[in-house]
């Protein structure tokens, strides 16, 4: 049996995380990857990290770290600071933990709405298609350098268009504990606010896929303020993985529509829930 769409995203993002985030490989093709079987175990995930946290410190010991993802950055940091302020082997698992779990559904779940929508909207996927063919007519040679893959434009509206229709974490829940008044607003106890698909913000057709309203300088300008768009949220509790996340979605998207064509399974109607994990009916057609 064909593993769904959303599998191949998380096996995609698995290898993703385990690369940029701690440059190692969690065997994640050809079997049920350790990660896989951490969801399941926490005794496993925990184990691990405290295993990536000492590989590191056993290459600094021996002048070998010179790695750059997450980790070995990490650690390089720790080890010159004052002993009051560097975090103890225990501070950074749970750091290396808190990585795993927030970065692995959220970006997972990006991927498989990315698809979906595309599957939908055939039209906007060969847009893409066209952008990318244009920029790398080699597909054999698809490997974008960071500045590459963001001056791709229409790209970035597609991910963009993905993350305010489907955003991965839909809500704060922090909330304020009395009505209070802020300028001239009214903010009141315990109040909700939906932003992504206000006709205010985002026109009339705030409901549908288009990720050319992206090109809309009225719409650039209506989104600059930071407080309209919250796909990662904002300010100092914004997600912190949410640049390793854009460039991980943007690539791994770019390298599926450059190379495979995707279309909906008749008769398919989505389910979406609060925290969705969408059982996909996405079909793959190589091009």
């Amino acid at each position: 049996m064909a593993p769904s769409i959303v599998r191949v995203a998380s096996t995609l993002n698995e290898i993703c995380i385990g690369l940029v985030g701690f440059n190692y490989e969690f065997n994640s093709l050809p079997s049920p990857s350790e990660l896989a079987i951490a969801y399941e175990s926490l005794f496993i995930v925990d184990r691990v990290s405290k295993k990536l946290v000492e590989e590191r410190y056993n290459e600094v010991k021996n002048g070998e770290l010179k790695g750059k993802d997450l980790l070995s950055l990490l650690i390089k940091i720790n080890i010159t600071l004052p002993a009051e302020e560097k975090m103890t082997d225990e501070e950074l698992k749970y750091q290396i933990m808190t990585f795993l779990f927030a970065g692995h559904e959220t970006t997972s779940v990006s991927f498989a709405w990315a698809l979906y929508l595309f599957a939908q909207h055939p039209h906007e996927q060969d847009l893409l298609r066209e952008e990318l063919v244009k920029a790398f007519p080699d597909k054999s040679k698809f490997n974008p350098t960071y500045d590459e893959i963001n001056s791709l434009e229409y790209l970035n509206c597609v991910v963009k268009e993905t993350l305010r229709l489907n955003t991965s974490a839909i809500h704060v829940r922090r909330v304020n504990l009395k009505d209070e008044i802020l300028g001239n607003y009214f903010i009141p106890k315990l109040g909700i606010l939906a932003l992504h698909k206000s006709p205010e913000i985002c026109g009339p057709t705030a409901e549908d896929f288009d990720p050319k309203r992206w090109l809309d300088p009225s719409l650039t300008i209506n989104v600059s303020n930071l407080s309209n768009y919250l796909p990662f949220f904002n300010g100092p509790r914004n997600c912190i993985g949410n640049k390793v996340a854009l460039a991980e979605m943007k690539i791994v998207l770019g390298i599926l529509i450059r190379n495979f064509g995707f279309q909906l399974i008749e008769g398919f109607n989505i389910r979406k829930r609060a925290f969705p994990a969408p059982i996909s009916k996405i079909s793959c057609i190589h091009n």
